[in-house]
């Protein structure tokens, strides 16, 4: 008759739980084999039911979080790096930060690390690609969640987005170049990919700033760096030559040294508003030397803090918390930087 009665209380959790019977034997006797967010939710169903028994202790196993990022090759892809490794060591034992290195251009390879990944939750820096799309379903849907860190893929069933708007940091780019600027002439944008909801988002931002503040300036049409000082410094060099017009240039990505080079090998630092991102040693050197006339900052440290915490929340049975675009960027010029 116990066992009858064990038998259906079992059956209880699990259709409350939405799991197999199986598997809550295996929470209820710690047998191990099951998700951080399955445990959770078969401990809460018993608890709901008032199971009469002792629950095992939630989550007394390793917890193990995957960041997938792209190579720390750009000066801010290596700030974001060692943010998740400081943010990883303030960690207590329990919790294991793995990182991951790919090359995010290939979403081939991006949506095949996020399928096999078995980590508890995953943090992701992807391209908005029907690729990862299809991954980060796949992951949600077997009880991994997952968190979009610096440029987001809405269209997924991601758990989060951590980072800046950037539409609103391209709006603020073409306000100050509208304004610090001539009026006249044409605006140049460069940006690391066409792939990356961030940089699409800034140069919209950017020319929907300029048509509204400046609308004499023209913007050219957008060039592709992919972070690569030695193809923006040609590319740059290349519209000097050709444009005299020129009077802005804002850089979505990476490679704002050569930008800066173009700039000073044609005499230009001065002359022209140039816009970027990150406050780099690199720079933070344009800057001071009048190369570069604005930076925004979007605080890589506080956006790995922001979701790992998240994810350890969530996947914890934590109160919910906002996640949304609440990072703030910042802006710097030779007099803050």
């Amino acid at each position: 008759m116990d066992r009858r009665k064990t038998r259906h209380g079992l059956e209880d959790v699990a259709k409350r739980a939405g799991v197999g019977v199986a598997t809550v034997d295996r929470v209820l006797n710690e047998r191990g084999s099951v998700s951080a967010m399955t445990e959770q939710r078969v401990l809460e169903a018993a608890r709901a039911l008032g199971l009469r028994r002792i629950l095992p202790a939630p989550h007394s196993r390793q917890l193990r979080i995957e960041v997938m990022l792209a190579p720390p090759v750009s000066p801010f892809m290596k700030r974001l790096s060692m943010a998740v490794s400081q943010v990883a060591a303030t960690l207590d034992r329990s919790i294991t930060v793995l990182r991951s290195s790919i090359e995010m251009t290939d979403p081939a390879r991006v949506a095949a690390r996020i399928m096999s990944c078995r980590a508890d939750g995953i943090v992701v820096y992807c391209e908005e690609h029907p690729a990862n799309i299809a991954a980060i379903a796949a992951a949600a849907a077997a009880g991994r969640p997952v968190i979009c860190i610096v440029t987001d893929v809405p269209d997924s069933p991601r758990m989060a987005y951590v980072g800046i708007d950037h539409g609103k940091a391209g709006r603020t780019a073409g306000f100050f170049a509208a304004r610090m600027g001539r009026r006249e002439g044409v605006a140049l944008v460069i940006a690391a990919s066409a792939g990356f909801r961030a940089h699409k988002q800034r140069i919209d931002g950017f020319r929907a700033a300029l048509a509204l503040h400046a609308p004499d300036v023209a913007v050219a049409p957008v060039v592709m760096t992919h972070d690569d000082p030695e193809l923006a410094y040609r590319h740059v060099a290349q519209a000097l030559r050709e444009r005299p017009e020129l009077v802005t240039i804002y850089n979505t990505g990476g490679g704002n040294e050569g930008v800066g080079h173009a700039l000073r090998d044609r005499g230009q630092g001065r002359a022209i508003m140039f816009a970027g991102h990150e406050l780099t040693e690199e720079s933070a050197a344009l800057l001071k030397e009048g190369l570069m006339t604005m930076t925004i900052d979007q605080a890589p440290e506080l956006q790995a803090r922001r979701a790992i915490d998240i994810m350890i929340s969530r996947i914890r049975g934590g109160a919910d918390q906002p996640g949304g675009n609440d990072i703030a960027f910042t802006l710097h010029t030779v007099e803050n930087c």
